[in-house]
C-alpha cells in the first residue's frame, strides 16, 4: 500500500468515526417526536357493552428516547423533533426506570378516572375503594423508614384518602417533626414513627417537609357492569379523555364516533374534566397521519395554558384536514359528537 492509499484509508476510516460518533455519543437531552396514534377499541372492555362503532376513538402517544450527537443538529432545522433537557423530563434522583414505574402509575390513575367519569356521565352503578398512598419511590439520600411498595392507610390516626390530602396535612408540619404512620408492607400491618424531611424546594416557593417518598393513590373500582382498560405498555395520563369516550360509548346505545376518525388528548378527573398535557403537536402530527377527521385537545383556560393555541397552529403550519375541537370536559365533547351528522361509508 502506497502513501497516497494510506492517507486515504485514513481520512475514511476518520470520517466513519466521526459520523458513528454523532449516533453514539449521548447528550442530556431526551428526543421528543411523533408517536402513533393508537384505536382504543381493543383496549376497553366491558361486560354486556355495545360494540359497533361505524368510526374509531384514537388515543395518541409521542415518542421519546435518550439523544444522541445527532439529534442535537438534526433538530435545529427540523420541526418534528424536539430536546427536551433531563432535568426537565426526570425528578431529582429519578432513574429512567423511575420515570417509566411513574408513568405506569399515572396511566392505571388515568384510567380509573377515565371510567368514573364515563360511569358518572351515563349515570351507572360505580363505587371506589380507598386503600391508601402507596409509596411509588423513595427520595433518595434521606435515611426513611419506609420501603417502596408500602401501603399507608393512616398519619397520625387520620386515614389517608388521597395524595393531595395526604400532601395537605405533611403541609401543615415542620421538618423533623414525627409523624406515626400505619403501613401494610406485605400484607403485615406496620405502625412507624417517621421524621419529616425537607424536600427539594421548588423555585419561588417555600420550604416544604414530608416523608422523602413519591406517592401514588391506590384504589379499587367496582362498577356495573363490570370494565377493564389495557394500557398496552402506554404510560401517562393524557389518554384519560379518549379512554373515557370509549368506556362511555360501550355503556349506551347510541354510536358517538357517528362514522368518524377521532382522535384526541387530555388528561380526566374523576368528575370529567379535562386538562392540559404536553407534546401536542407531536400528537396532532400522530393523528394527521393516521387520517383522523376530528381531534379533541384540552381547552385553554388558564394564563399559561398552550395546548389549544398550539393545536391550531400545528394544523395551520402543516395544512392538515382535520377539525381541532378544544373542550373543558367530557361533556362538551359528547356534546360535539351528538351534534355530528353521521358520516356516510
Amino acid at each position: 500500500m502506497n502513501k497516497r492509499q494510506i492517507r486515504n484509508t485514513i481520512a475514511i476510516c476518520l470520517v466513519l468515526l466521526v459520523v458513528g460518533s454523532m449516533f453514539l455519543v449521548p447528550i442530556p437531552y431526551y428526543v421528543i417526536s411523533p408517536g402513533s396514534a393508537e384505536d382504543v377499541s381493543p383496549l376497553v372492555k366491558v361486560r354486556g357493552g355495545y360494540s359497533r362503532e361505524e368510526g374509531d376513538f384514537y388515543l395518541t402517544t409521542i415518542s421519546m428516547r435518550e439523544g444522541r450527537l445527532f439529534d442535537y443538529l438534526y433538530s435545529k432545522w427540523s420541526d418534528h423533533v424536539q430536546l427536551i433537557p433531563e432535568g426537565e423530563l426526570l425528578a431529582k434522583n429519578e432513574s429512567e426506570e423511575d420515570y417509566e414505574r411513574r408513568q405506569a402509575a399515572s396511566m392505571s390513575l388515568s384510567q380509573n378516572h377515565a371510567i368514573l367519569a364515563a360511569y358518572r356521565y351515563a349515570g351507572r352503578p360505580i363505587t371506589v375503594k380507598v386503600k391508601g398512598v402507596e409509596v411509588l419511590r423513595l427520595m433518595s439520600g434521606q435515611p426513611n423508614a419506609l420501603k417502596e411498595g408500602d401501603l399507608i392507610t393512616r398519619i397520625n390516626h387520620q386515614p389517608v384518602r388521597s395524595v393531595e390530602q395526604l400532601s395537605g396535612y405533611l403541609g401543615t408540619k415542620e421538618t423533623g417533626e414525627k409523624v406515626e404512620v400505619l403501613v401494610r408492607r406485605n400484607q403485615v400491618q406496620q405502625k412507624l414513627t417517621i421524621t419529616l424531611q425537607p424536600l427539594p424546594r421548588e423555585k419561588g416557593k417555600p420550604l416544604k417537609a414530608g416523608l422523602g417518598i413519591v406517592p401514588v393513590l391506590k384504589a379499587e373500582i367496582h362498577a356495573n357492569p363490570p370494565v377493564h382498560i389495557d394500557s398496552d405498555n402506554i404510560g401517562g395520563p393524557s389518554a384519560g379523555l379518549m379512554f373515557s369516550l370509549e368506556v362511555l360509548n360501550r355503556l349506551q346505545k347510541e354510536d358517538l364516533t357517528r362514522g368518524y376518525q377521532i382522535a384526541g388528548t387530555g388528561i380526566i378527573t374523576e368528575d370529567g374534566q379535562v386538562g392540559q398535557i404536553g407534546g401536542i403537536e407531536f400528537k396532532i402530527m400522530a393523528a394527521a397521519k393516521k387520517g383522523a377527521d376530528i381531534f379533541f385537545c384540552p381547552a385553554d383556560t388558564g394564563p399559561h395554558d398552550q395546548n389549544e393555541k398550539m393545536a391550531k397552529e400545528t394544523v395551520k403550519k402543516y395544512n392538515y384536514a382535520m377539525d381541532i375541537v378544544p373542550v373543558k370536559s367530557l361533556e362538551e365533547a359528547v356534546d360535539y359528537l351528538k351534534r355530528l351528522p353521521s358520516q356516510e361509508h
